[in-house]
């Protein structure tokens, strides 16, 4: 006849232990006073959206962003912690609610770092100590970025520095070129207004004229860029044509 084994007080009192350590750990008791994760939830969004002031508008400017649109939270820039409802800790750590010139560069740089490194060797970095400094949202802006709006052009824009006092105008290569992306960016947005999801190939070849069309702006390279400025044009003639092709149907 086989010997039952029996456990001794001491595994008992173990296993009495451990089960309730499990049934408190799923009731979630061992920090009652800690605010509970909002999953998937951005409670950056929820509160700030719910604030008088003019956060909210800047939420709104946020979701229509391109930031907004793969998912990039206001922790991947101004750093906290999305998950806390407790306005201290979701502002604890490294938290910048506004950034200077300094810190702006290095938030942008964490994600777009070959972009800074040719900007900071660029002639947009003053090399004088102690003078003005451009940053990202000078160009680029702050919440609102890749939003669709229809009456920016980036022509236009830096218009609003050459061609004025000590600047010289644009070269008009540089200009058409500044043109092909903004003619691009709203042939893909008019698809998406459609509701027609652009072709990962369109995507691709966008992206690959917009890196194209970045090494040149960031790098201020005004020389070289005036050599590569054709063959750009040329990509983005076709690409226009194949988008105009997307509409038709």
């Amino acid at each position: 006849m086989p010997m039952t084994r029996v456990a001794s007080p001491q595994r008992w009192l173990s296993l009495i232990v451990f089960w309730l350590w499990l049934c408190l750990a799923g009731a979630g008791l061992f920090d009652a006073g800690a605010p509970v994760a909002a999953g998937t939830e951005d409670n950056c969004i929820d509160c700030h959206s719910h604030q008088k002031d003019n956060t909210g508008k800047v939420v709104k400017l946020y979701q229509s962003s391109t930031h907004g649109r793969v998912s990039v939270g206001c922790d991947g820039c101004h750093g906290g912690e999305p998950s806390q409802t407790d306005k201290t800790r979701a502002h604890a750590g490294r938290f910048i609610a506004r950034p200077n010139t300094s810190e702006t560069l290095e938030m942008c740089g964490k994600c777009h770092r070959q972009p800074l490194e040719f900007f900071n060797k660029s002639r947009h970095v003053s090399v004088r100590p102690g003078a003005g400094r451009l940053d990202c949202v000078e160009c680029h802006g702050v919440h609102g970025i890749g939003a669709a709006s229809e009456p920016f052009r980036w022509p236009s824009f830096c218009a609003g520095c050459h061609g004025l006092e000590y600047l010289p105008q644009l070269p008009r290569p540089f200009q058409e070129m500044l043109a092909l992306s903004d003619d691009l960016r709203e042939g893909i947005y008019r698809l998406e207004a459609k509701r027609r999801a652009p072709a990962s190939e369109l995507i691709d070849r966008r992206k690959e004229i917009r890196h194209l069309i970045s090494e040149i702006v960031h790098k201020t390279d005004s020389k070289s860029g005036q050599e590569r400025i054709p063959r750009i044009l040329e990509l983005g003639a076709t690409l226009k044509e194949q988008i105009a092709s997307e509409e038709r149907r």
